[in-house]
């Protein structure tokens, strides 16, 4: 299942993401103001002539712009279209930002949910095996002890093909494998699968018992879906972050069929609690980018003999999910949150940076913490001394 330690790591990506993209439109802003200053190719002037004058106000444009971003005041008495032509870049600029981080956010969401249809791809996987063994047998011309079909009597996963939940799941993630991936679940079935011998030993009894074919179908879902190279290749291709994902994978595919009787077979949720999950998750990035200078300033005034800029952007955006989460937060204790932070810093940042994210925290919080920023309540307060 999704946990909070995988939505901290998303949220966390999210934010680079965003701040790579507030990055390009701060550039796209300049481009905005070169193309306001081009040479009308209509105009008896030369070229080089026109250039003279529209460079000088290109020039005067981006220092405007750079003052306007930065709130700068200025007394300098600049010429209209270099005025016009950094208000304009300035606005544009604003609405880039905000539809990043519309998409952003939309698209975090979305991403951790799309880890519940690759789940139910990986269960449509063993029911396309299934069908796939009835194919090879149905296509040899002389009968062999390779009685393939005997795979689609297996209670379970008759059972799970019958689910309702996941019959609709299937439609609405549009989970289905293509035409296209055909032939490399047969190659999956016909090279790895069929001369497996525990698969052989199936294969050879007629009738199976509940316990055989729930054995089976873990079996099948422990060595093929979720190790062969095959599938761990296909689901590599399509998800950019499978390295985290799939350990939440396995650990609904396993679970599903964690069970005692066929009667039990039932989807695994995302989440214990998705919606809860999933405001945390949003409510988290949006408060690191609503407080972002007043978290700056924390951090900068800290680190005094550091200047901010030359912190690294990862150890700064993982310090202010940190301030994040042990202010706005009061269910979760402090230690939690640095815990928390310092696995992310170990993961994705510098060797030393899980130490420096830990002292930082640690200090923060208890002057937080005196200062009565950092209130607690209920199982916030557990281990918070």
């Amino acid at each position: 299942m999704v946990n909070r330690r995988l939505l901290r790591t998303k949220a966390f990506q999210s934010l680079y993401a965003f701040r790579q993209a507030e990055r390009a439109d701060y550039q796209l802003a300049f481009d905005q103001i070169a193309d306001s200053f081009l040479p009308n190719l209509d105009l008896m002037i030369p070229k080089e002539q026109q250039m003279l004058k529209l460079d000088a106000l290109r020039k005067l444009a981006e220092q405007r712009f750079e003052e306007l971003f930065n709130l700068k005041s200025t007394n300098d008495d600049i010429p209209a279209e270099a005025k016009n032509a950094a208000r304009f870049a300035l606005e544009s600029y604003k609405s880039y930002v905000k539809k990043d981080k519309a998409t952003i956010t939309d698209n975090m969401v979305s991403e951790v949910e799309s880890v519940y249809d690759a789940y139910l791809k990986m269960l449509q996987l063993l029911l396309e095996i299934t069908e796939i063994a009835v194919w090879d047998e149905q296509r040899r011309l002389v009968e062999t002890d390779h009685r393939t079909s005997r795979l689609a009597r297996n209670q379970v996963l008759i059972a799970l093909k019958n689910l309702p939940m996941f019959t609709t799941g299937i439609i609405r993630s549009n989970a289905k494998w293509t035409e296209d991936d055909q032939n490399m679940l047969r190659k999956l079935f016909l090279e790895a699968i069929l001369p497996d011998t525990t698969f052989q030993s199936y294969l050879r009894t007629t009738k199976h018992t509940f316990e055989e074919d729930l054995a089976l179908v873990q079996y099948l879902v422990k060595t093929f879906v979720l190790k062969h190279h095959l599938i761990a290749d296909y689901f590599e291709e399509k998800d950019l972050n499978w390295n985290e994902n799939k350990d939440v994978l396995k650990s609904l595919c396993v679970k599903t069929f964690k069970i005692e009787k066929v009667e039990d077979l039932l989807l695994q949720p995302l989440a214990l609690n998705w919606d809860d999950d999933k405001h945390f998750f949003v409510d988290l990035f949006n408060n690191v980018l609503d407080n972002d200078e007043s978290y700056e300033k924390l951090i900068t005034d800290q680190t005094k003999n550091w200047e901010g800029d030359r912190l690294a952007m990862t150890d700064m955006l993982i310090l202010k999910l940190g301030l994040a989460e042990m202010i706005h937060f009061t269910s979760i204790p402090v230690k939690v949150s640095i815990n928390e932070y310092i696995e992310l810093a170990k993961n994705y940042s510098t060797p030393k940076s899980g130490q420096f994210i830990n002292g930082l925290l640690d200090v923060l919080s208890q002057k937080l913490q005196k200062e009565g920023i950092i209130r607690k309540s209920g199982r916030g307060l557990i281990d918070n001394k």
